[in-house]
């Protein structure tokens, strides 16, 4: 990205809803260089979506639930994060975790 040039820089978070997603996607939403938020995750996500674009700044949010939204997320984005997994379960062990969370990136991907 550009921090001189007029942009139009869409970037898409996947897992917005959850515990990381929604401060990262905050400080996404004030990033001046940012024009376009896109918001996946599977539960919650035009909530999220909503209560940022209440705050004031040049980007726009949108949100996108489910499976069948994933593509429009994904269409004309320059950047994509994917903070999307799960937090670690009593008697989980770290392989446990880790293929768990394998197995969503995976999907998303």
């Amino acid at each position: 990205f550009s921090t001189t040039s007029a942009s139009n820089n869409k970037v898409a978070v996947l897992g917005a809803s959850g515990g990381i997603g929604q401060p990262m996607s905050l400080l996404l939403k004030h990033n001046p260089i940012i024009t376009q938020l896109a918001l996946y995750d599977i539960a919650h996500t035009p909530g999220v979506a909503c209560d940022l674009s209440h705050i004031e700044t040049a980007s726009t949010v949108t949100g996108y639930l489910g499976d069948a939204e994933l593509g429009a997320c994904l269409d004309g984005c320059d950047v994509v994060v994917c903070p999307a997994g799960v937090p670690r379960k009593p008697g989980m062990t770290r392989d446990d975790l880790f293929n768990t969370n394998a197995s969503i990136v995976r999907d998303l991907v």
